[in-house]
């Protein structure tokens, strides 16, 4: 199986349908650009929207999981998926355009991410700004705390 972002059209789709949720208000539970989304309900939908997943649905979660939790649901959804391969886990790493990042923010990884070009990734949460925005991982912040890497594959019809 080859990585489902691996050729520049795929890739200038998915920066460019990536870059249209700017702005989005964060709302726990939803997927809707320019409405509301949480973090893993973003990276979800920018996937739908590029063909990398077909559906969503993550279960039952809460947004404070990670604080309490021992095992993170997220990485645990992650591993069920025939689609997503695990290419990393902890820092130093080197993720690319189209992995989706997930961080430890305070027990178990809880915090999701979706790689972009150039370092920049896509995110929102409660905690910070309450918008879809792009960060990088040269902010020590986020580079330290990444817990593991999904990458979108391709699977076969």
């Amino acid at each position: 199986m080859s990585a489902f972002f691996s050729n520049p059209d795929r890739l200038n789709q998915l920066e460019h349908e990536a870059r249209s949720w700017i702005g989005t208000p964060f709302a726990a539970h939803a997927m809707v650009k320019g409405a509301g989304a949480d973090c893993v309900h973003l990276v979800a939908g920018v996937y739908i929207a590029r063909g990398a997943l077909k559906s969503f649905d993550p279960g039952t979660y809460s947004l404070d999981e990670g604080s309490h939790l021992k095992v993170s649901k997220i990485e645990q959804w992650f591993n069920g998926r025939p689609e997503f391969a695990l290419v990393g886990r902890g820092t130093p790493c080197a993720p690319l355009a189209g992995d989706t990042l997930i961080f430890n923010l305070a027990r178990v990884g809880h915090h999701v991410g979706l790689m972009l070009a150039g370092g920049d990734f896509l995110h929102v949460f409660a905690e910070r700004g309450r918008f879809v925005l792009i960060s990088n991982l040269r902010e020590s912040f986020y580079a330290r705390r990444i817990a593991a890497i999904y990458r979108p594959m391709e699977v076969p019809s």
